[in-house]
């Protein structure tokens, strides 16, 4: 009794006390910052909600201050977060009523355009185990979500980003399949779609559906192809080229072609286009979120899909380059041509088909072998000169000779490439090999024809060279044939008249021998007879020279590289070629005194400096020969640390402009049918390149022309092909 007392006493005084502090509670209610609301039926029905009740439900005190609580919270049209309509009896201020246990609920309304997520914890006050009201706490939490989704958004955007980044798809499909799910996470969406559109904008390409959308959507043989002229409201974002943004379908005002049989209700619904350069390249359209896209859900989005941008065009790069890889590896395969992929220490990393039959090996017995074991001996030095410059960027074509399995030489020519590694340091080459085999076999006819044709221009010189002092020759040894027969009876009558004593007297005999000696003539006989021997001698000294020139020139001992005079070389072919030159021109020589031998094929050599002497000779002929006077034809020689030089000058008719860069082709000729093959300069130009030298002219039209030949010495070569 007595505890029960101190209580009421207590009970009296507080009551008392808030009695006396009405005012400041009811304050304290209307101005807390969290919003409140009751309801109390005790006798009499009580209901209040303070301020911030007010704010978070976006109502104004004035206009609703005569509703009950159930008008209130009917006039706000709340819905469930899955978009149904919140019944008045399902608010668990209300609810409450019929549960002792505390309630939430968790529901949009939308004031102003604006959704915001609510929360309101209902506890009922219970009073004799009966309910006589209801205490509630009502919470914006739209802020709160909007944070958490954008931090989930941030870290679903990583997530998804990481796993398109890291893994290497089959097809762009499925990165767009990830990519879909990936912004539907990110914008907390239910519906989407993915694709690309063609080069002109006019098709859109869907490559990826959501899974939600295909759950939700009963739409049968859906066309994955969509003109965009005929496509609906999604498609304003393409023709109006930005965001599209609609967050309540229902009222929006933009062009729509209505919903096909089956399709899902649209509540709302964002369409990103994503842009490379000023095309549309890619579009993103999500729907149904429940809360409002903003412009945060077009950034997320908009940066997701440049972020994926990278990788999709990384794999439509990588599968372009497999499928060129295989493209070019089957063309390399199938092409004509051998193909031989080196390394720095010329060891063998690639081969294809052509190149394996080539040589008569398969792949495995080439492959990781030097190639210098593949290599005729004559080709061994150039080739190692040749992959040295490779190291310089020097990417000239050069001849060698392979050796096949049986033993067979292969003439080919490589057209290599350097290739370089990421540092654009020099790691191997790449060469392409052409077996010129066949036409090596022709070049020796065309040259042996071009020699043949030399001969046979120059025959009938010869023969008149040869000719010229045989004649006197054949008439001096005739005179000394008959003088000897003189000299022999002479010699004869001397002895007769001696030895027979016939005449008799001395006078007599002194007189028959007088007569004998007059009859001989002897100082004709001593006079013409020494300058006859003397005629033939050097006649057949003249023949002697000719055809040993004519020896020299043809070098038929010997076709291999050897040292060989170069000013002896050209005075030999002089000689053979006089009767080309001698009746139209003056030849002059300048030689270098202390020109060093040259290494070449002495017969090919000759060759070049014959055609060159004949070309000019012909020039000067068709210039000076109505002229009645002679041309001149120059030949000089010198040298210098790593070359020699022969230049050869005529002051003929020239070369005309129009035919300068003709004059090395095959087959080209100025002359008269019959009278050249025009096989001359290509056969010097082939032969100076197999020397590793070069040739050029000088030319003037009616002034003359001048061809200078430069041929390496010892290192040279090399020095000349890296400049």
């Amino acid at each position: 009794m007595e505890k029960t007392g101190k209580n009421c006493i207590a009970r009296r005084e507080t009551m008392t006390f808030f009695s006396k502090e009405s005012s400041f509670v009811l304050d304290s209610f209307d101005n807390c910052p969290v919003g409140i609301m009751l309801i109390h039926r005790n006798g009499h029905l009580f209901e209040r909600m303070n301020n911030k009740c007010f704010e978070i439900l976006s109502l104004i005190e004035a206009d609703v201050q005569t509703y009950s609580l159930k008008q209130i919270f009917s006039s706000i049209n709340g819905l469930h977060l899955d978009g149904s309509p919140v019944k008045i009896d399902e608010y668990p201020i209300f609810t409450n009523f019929n549960s002792i246990l505390p309630l939430t609920l968790k529901f949009s309304i939308t004031r102003d355009n604006q959704k915001k997520i609510i929360s309101m914890n209902s506890s009922p006050i219970i009073k004799n185990n009966i309910v006589t009201g209801v205490v509630s706490t009502i919470e914006d939490l739209t802020d709160l979500i909007l944070s958490q989704n954008k931090l989930e958004c941030a870290m679903s955007r990583l997530e998804n980003l990481w796993c398109v980044s890291k893994n290497r798809f089959y097809s762009v499909k499925e990165v767009c399949d990830i990519t879909l799910e990936a912004i539907g996470e990110i914008t907390k969406s239910k519906y989407g779609f993915y694709g690309f559109l063609d080069e002109n904008e006019a098709n859109m390409i869907i490559h990826s559906w959501s899974g939600e959308a295909m759950k939700g959507c009963t739409v049968i043989d859906k066309p994955f192809v969509y003109p965009i002229k005929d496509a609906g409201l999604w498609a304003e974002a393409i023709r109006q080229r930005r965001p599209l943004v609609v967050n309540d379908f229902s009222l929006c005002t933009l062009p729509k072609k209505g919903y096909p049989v089956g399709h899902v209700e649209l509540k709302n619904l964002m369409v990103i286009p994503h842009f490379i350069g000023k095309k549309i390249h890619s579009v993103a359209a999500v729907a149904n979120k429940e809360l409002d896209y903003n412009d945060d859900d077009i950034t997320r989005i908009t940066d997701f899909l440049s972020d994926t941008q990278s990788v999709v065009m990384q794999i439509e790069a990588e599968n372009l380059l497999k499928k060129s890889e295989e493209k070019y590896r089957n063309l390399v395969e199938l092409m004509n041509e051998g193909v031989l992929v080196l390394d720095i220490d010329l060891i063998v990393t690639f081969i294809n088909t052509k190149m394996s039959k080539l040589i008569g090996y398969e792949s495995d017995e080439i492959i990781g072998h030097n190639f210098d074991i593949f290599l005729h001996k004559d080709s061994k030095d150039d080739f190692i000169n040749q992959q040295s410059l490779r190291k310089e960027g020097v990417s000239d074509s050069y001849e060698m000779v392979l050796v096949n399995k049986n033993g067979e030489k292969v003439f080919v020519l490589s057209s290599p490439t350097p290739l370089l590694d990421e540092g654009g340091q020099f790691k191997g080459s790449y060469e392409v090999i052409t077996n010129i085999s066949n036409i090596k076999l022709i070049e020796m006819q065309l040259l042996h024809s071009q020699k043949m044709e030399t001969i046979g221009v120059m025959a009938a010189g010869l023969a008149h060279e040869i000719n010229t002092p045989l004649q006197y020759i054949v008439g001096n040894t005739s005179f000394i044939q008959e003088i000897t027969e003189k000299f022999i009876n002479f010699t004869k009558a001397i002895q007769s008249t001696r030895t027979n004593n016939s005449p008799q007297n001395p006078s007599d005999r002194l007189r028959v021998i007088d007569k004998i000696v007059d009859d001989f003539d002897i100082d004709f006989v001593s006079e013409e007879a020494p300058a006859a021997i003397s005629e033939s001698i050097e006649g057949l000294n003249r023949i002697s020279s000719i055809v040993l020139s004519v020896k020299r020139f043809s070098h038929s001992d010997s076709d291999g590289l050897k040292n060989v005079n170069v000013n002896s070389e050209i005075r030999n072919t002089i000689n053979v070629s006089r009767n080309e030159w001698k009746y139209n021109a003056k030849l002059v020589t300048k030689f270098d005194g202390n020109l060093p031998e040259l290494m070449c094929i002495a017969s090919d050599f000759n060759q070049v400096i014959l055609n060159l002497i004949v070309n000019a000779a012909h020039a000067i002929q068709g210039k000076f020969k109505s002229a009645g006077c002679k041309g001149e034809i120059t030949i000089s020689t010198f040298h210098d640390k790593h070359f020699i030089y022969i230049t050869i000058t005529d002051n003929g008719s020239g070369i005309p402009d129009k035919i300068k860069e003709k004059i090395f082709n095959p087959f080209f000729t100025t002359k008269e049918v019959g009278r050249g093959t025009g096989m001359g300069l290509a056969i010097v130009l082939k032969i100076i390149e197999k020397h590793n030298g070069k040739i050029w002219f000088e030319s003037k039209e009616d002034e003359g022309t001048t061809f200078y030949l430069q041929f390496p010495l010892g290192d040279a070569k090399q020095s000349d092909a890296s400049s």
